[in-house]
């Protein structure tokens, strides 16, 4: 019970993170797109977008196993799953 209670709780403290992670990977990875025309060298913004990418994708994954816990329905964290990290 304590663990199920502990899934819900962390899955709901989730949600508001998934949405910043989304616009601040969004523009991590237009910015590693257009690194070029923007002068910059090195793989430092792409660095970091892929460095987002994982954590946000991290983030997604748990938020779709313990959606029931969370007391979630529907496909929402789950599309945004894989849509977001199967490629």
């Amino acid at each position: 019970m304590k663990a199920m209670i502990a899934a819900a709780l962390m899955a709901a403290m989730l949600v508001p993170s998934l949405a910043y992670a989304e616009d601040a990977c969004g523009e991590l990875r237009q910015a590693c797109a257009m690194k070029r025309q923007l002068g910059e060298q090195g793989e430092g913004n792409c660095k970091k977008w892929r460095a987002c990418r994982a954590e946000q994708c991290g983030d997604l994954r748990q938020a779709c196993l313990y959606k029931r816990q969370a007391g979630e329905q529907g496909q929402g964290n789950c599309a945004r799953y894989r849509d977001t990290c199967r490629r």
